[in-house]
């Protein structure tokens, strides 16, 4: 078995999305450039962190050779 390293990148960004969109990291020091942020991407990023997530698996496992 194979790992492709790549995947990771994709995992660990996914992650993070993840975490930001829920609120458990800020994103800005600043807490209304970061409320504005979280009103504006926040429901995009907890439908796609976890694509991306998916996604870094399968690269990581080699499902797309």
């Amino acid at each position: 078995m194979h790992l492709n390293s790549s995947g990771l990148i994709l995992i660990a960004s996914g992650i993070y999305a993840l975490l930001a969109s829920f609120r458990f990291v800020r994103l800005s020091k600043n807490p209304a450039a970061n409320e504005l942020w979280l009103r504006k991407f926040g429901p995009m990023m907890k439908v796609i962190s976890p694509i991306t997530i998916l996604f870094g698996l399968g690269q990581l496992f080699g499902l797309f050779k």
